[in-house]
């Protein structure tokens, strides 16, 4: 094989109009051509002589770090397999942590890439949307960690509402913990009905509903005040929001829940995790996705700068997939910019730790 040229393009619009993709199939440009937002991609293509001999598309959530690669097409496996170098190679220097690739089948790629290093993601029960035009295709996992992985493995899964990530959220908190097994849409529901204060949940309805589930909640919520009102549409939603949240608290009280009025710190948030618990942080969406939205994940680790979360969203009509979601690495610029909602803002946490018992705590 002669010395091929690798070229690496910004995607803006469509990979066709980055490049001239002659022989990559109609159906990779399909599911190339779903990416949009705010994401970041890039057409990496290797040419021998001006012919086309391999392209890979790589697609991420921008202020993450992580990469993925959504599919690689290669009339040679070598030139494949260097443009995959390509990817780990730039993603290291700009500071991810991990690539994770994306495969239609266990094939002959997927054999090479677990040989390079990568380790399988197990595909979820509910890995992505349940109904509609966006339902998740049947497609496979891996990824490669720069360093080491995360090190608590906690199952995910994709919310099935536009509404319900403080469920699933808690779902894999209580999973993490091994306080329950793997999530399931039931009892989203369940706890969504639980912690609810008409659409979305704030953090006392869920410290009470992870109480109910055996952990031992921690709420550090930097406003004694109703939050989430914003989301309202006229006064007597705002009225019903605050008067359910008064009530949430009133209960915390009651059972002697751990509720402080506290704006945490990333510093106090890693102690924690070090500690073994798993929080449960309200984001604002904006930056990740391309609109403000409150939301709930799942922070399980940290290692160096970088946390980890399981996200309950994906963008799937952008082509995102449980990957990008799954142990999702994020800086902690990045945590500490999105961990603020609302106007004026507010920061919201639960933290979770399995409950001791009477007994436990008294050496019987």
């Amino acid at each position: 094989m002669s010395r091929l040229v690798i070229d690496v393009l910004p995607v803006a619009g469509t990979a066709a109009g980055a490049a001239d993709l002659t022989g990559v199939p109609a159906e990779l440009l399909r599911r190339w051509d779903r990416h949009g937002g705010v994401q970041e991609a890039a057409l990496v293509t290797a040419r021998d002589g001006g012919a086309l001999v391999a392209a890979a598309f790589e697609a991420h959530r921008p202020l993450t770090a992580y990469r993925k690669i959504v599919d690689v097409w290669a009339a040679d496996d070598a030139a494949g397999d260097l443009l995959v170098e390509n990817v780990e190679e730039r993603a290291w220097r700009d500071g991810a942590v991990a690539v994770k690739r994306e495969f239609a089948a266990r094939d002959g790629a997927w054999r090479r890439a677990l040989e390079r290093g990568y380790v399988e993601v197990p595909v979820p029960r509910w890995a992505g949307p349940v109904a509609g035009p966006h339902r998740a295709e049947e497609r496979f996992g891996l990824v490669r960690w720069r360093d080491a992985a995360p090190r608590r493995a906690v199952p995910y899964m994709r919310q099935t509402t536009d509404f319900t990530c403080g469920p699933v959220a808690l779902q894999m908190g209580l999973a993490a913990l091994g306080l329950r097994g793997e999530p399931d849409r039931a009892d989203e529901m369940r706890l969504w009905r639980t912690a609810t204060t008409v659409g979305g949940c704030e953090p006392l309805g869920l410290a009470l509903a992870a109480a109910d589930e055996g952990a031992a909640p921690q709420v550090l919520l930097s406003t004694e005040e109703p939050i989430l009102l914003e989301l309202c549409r006229n006064d007597e939603e705002r009225d019903l929001r605050a008067f359910l949240q008064s009530g949430f608290r009133a209960e915390a009280a009651a059972r002697g829940l751990d509720v402080r009025t506290e704006t945490f710190g990333l510093a106090a948030l890693r102690e924690a995790l070090a500690g073994g618990a798993v929080a449960l942080v309200l984001i604002d969406e904006l930056g990740m996705h391309a609109e403000s939205c409150p939301h709930w994940i799942t922070v399980h680790g940290a290692a160096g700068d970088v946390f980890y979360a399981n996200d309950p969203w994906t963008d799937a009509d952008l082509g995102e997939t449980y990957l990008d979601a799954a142990d999702l690495p994020l800086p902690a610029a990045t945590l500490d910019r999105l961990a603020w909602y609302g106007s004026p803002a507010y920061r919201g946490l639960v933290l979770l730790r399995p409950a001791v018992s009477p007994t436990a705590s008294t050496g019987g």
